[in-house]
């Protein structure tokens, strides 16, 4: 049986065919590589040119910062908000530009919160830098009201049961994360009690040289205050003042003939509230008052009472101050200076800006309250108080879970039950903790005028001021002058970044989307 072979045919060509689509190929990939080269320059040259003008970008927010951090006019010396146009910097060219963040218009001498906006441009490749400055100026004054300190008592201290003390969260300067600073007068044994569940970090002491080893169990003073510290009286309480009155008739006969034709209204405040002068106005439950100064015997504001300051009010409390469930509240650039002769009891009450929230800032020193006697306050339940509170003779107790947004000088400083101190460190401009302010003398001893103060007048405390500083001033005859030669930068500017080449804003509100719908995709990539 003969086996059948299968026919080979012969593969001609195949190896040719092979080797001319390798050539094709090849060449495909070489023209499209060499064609790349031409572009490729250019390109690279562009991602060149973009880092550059972002980087120039940064340094022109940093330049911004240090111009509003120095006491150059800025303020004035701008074409319709822009400071530098098309200047020379860091290879390129910036244009920096300020608008006043409340009028969105050019800044004005009042100007202190602002918008900056820096235009970089390198090669033709532009970049934009864009941020909100808050700037709080340097003040030129003597600071003797021990506003430096959270805490500053002339007898004792005592922080118990959970009771706490720290940096306001909501002020413009608690990323900066200082020391908090409290001090006293006292040398005995004891005289600072930190018994508290809460922890206390960050915090430092401030004894007299002679105080007792152990004044404080818990805490070492970390500084020694020099001899002969004063603590001075509060301001004197202005001397003409109109009378306020809520509850009860005027008492003066004068003011009885004056609106004689009105004897039917029972109040000063019923007098005010049906037209006989704009100074104070009242409803069923909140009373509006106007700028002005006023005197008062007892001031009781019981529980859905609401008092709306306009303006720049005084009012001094001759007697007892007591509010029960009640507010005070400022208006938008008021200031309220309370003078309180006697007793101060406030319970579950509000004293601050409109916006009631611990989370909502206002300057403290914008509400004083000056306690004018030996006297005690007492500050408890749920009460909230945005203020300084200057009593150098008085006890000043905070229980309950009250909270003081601002600073306390007391003879006594009691914190119990959960209250807080929320210190806020815009209060704090050198002071007696500061051994370089213009309290003390070249060799850092306290001046001797300094140690004769006996009372917070402002007239004298300028004088004095006056007396030992040096005059200084900053001249510049331009913009470009102002890095020949270190600058000093005695103001405090806070910034956050709005736009980085991006609207950060936007790549935020993205993330947010992402995460609510879950989508994986878009939450990785922000969350990275």
């Amino acid at each position: 049986m003969q086996t059948q072979k299968t026919p080979i045919h012969p593969r001609r060509g195949i190896a040719l065919m092979i080797v001319m689509i390798a050539i094709l190929v090849t060449g495909t990939m070489a023209v499209a590589y060499f064609g790349s080269r031409d572009n490729s320059i250019a390109i690279s040259k562009n991602v060149e040119a973009s880092l550059r003008a972002r980087a120039v970008a940064e340094s022109g927010l940093d330049l911004a910062i240090a111009i509003l951090e120095t006491n150059a006019d800025w303020r004035t010396q701008h074409t319709d908000g822009v400071i530098l146009d098309s200047f020379a910097f860091g290879g390129g060219e910036i244009t920096l530009t300020v608008i006043d963040s409340e009028t969105d218009s050019p800044p004005t001498e009042s100007t202190n919160k602002v918008d900056i906006t820096i235009l970089s441009s390198i090669e033709g490749i532009s970049q934009t830098t864009q941020a909100t400055a808050t700037i709080f100026p340097a003040e030129d004054d003597f600071d003797v009201d021990y506003s430096e300190y959270a805490i500053f008592a002339q007898s004792q201290i005592t922080i118990r049961d959970s009771a706490s003390i720290h940096q306001w969260n909501a002020s413009p300067l608690v990323s900066q994360q200082n020391q908090l600073l409290i001090g006293t007068l006292a040398t005995g044994p004891m005289s600072v009690q930190l018994n508290t569940w809460s922890p206390l970090r960050n915090i430092s002491l401030h004894t007299l040289s002679n105080a007792s080893s152990m004044l404080s169990p818990s805490l070492s003073s970390a500084q020694e205050l020099p001899d002969s510290m004063p603590f001075p009286s509060p301001p004197t309480p202005p001397k003409e003042c109109k009378p306020f009155s809520l509850d009860k008739a005027s008492d003066d006969e004068d003011d009885r003939d004056d609106y004689e034709e009105h004897e039917n209204h029972l109040s000063w405040a019923n007098m005010f509230a049906h037209g006989f002068g704009q100074d104070f106005r009242k409803s069923d439950n909140t009373i509006d008052v106007q700028s002005g100064s006023y005197e008062i015997k007892n001031l009781t504001l019981n529980a859905g009472k609401s008092v709306t300051v306009h303006g720049d009010v005084s009012l001094t409390i001759s007697d007892t101050c007591t509010l029960n469930a009640a507010s005070i509240l400022l208006a938008d650039d008021a200031t309220l200076t309370l003078h309180v002769g006697g007793n101060v009891r406030i319970t579950s009450s509000y004293i601050g800006n409109i916006e009631k929230s611990t989370n909502s800032w206002i300057d403290p020193s914008r509400i004083q309250l000056y306690g004018q006697a030996d006297s005690n306050w007492d500050i408890d339940g749920m009460s909230t108080i945005k203020c300084e509170i200057y009593a150098p003779m008085s006890d000043v107790e905070l229980s309950g879970v009250s909270t003081v947004c601002g600073r306390i000088a007391a003879n006594e400083v009691t914190l119990r039950g959960d209250s807080r101190l929320l210190y806020d460190s815009t209060l704090d401009h050198g002071g007696f903790a500061d051994s370089s302010s213009s309290l003390y003398d070249g060799d850092g001893e306290l001046r001797p005028q300094v140690k004769q103060l006996t009372v917070l007048d402002p007239v004298l405390i300028d004088a004095l001021y006056e007396s030992v500083s040096e005059t200084a001033s900053n001249t510049y005859s331009s913009f470009q002058d102002w890095w020949d030669e270190p600058t000093k930068r005695p103001n405090e500017v806070t910034y956050a970044l709005i736009v980085y080449g991006v609207d950060a804003r936007r790549w935020e509100s993205f993330a947010r989307f992402a995460r609510q719908t879950r989508s994986t995709t878009f939450a990785t990539v922000f969350d990275k």
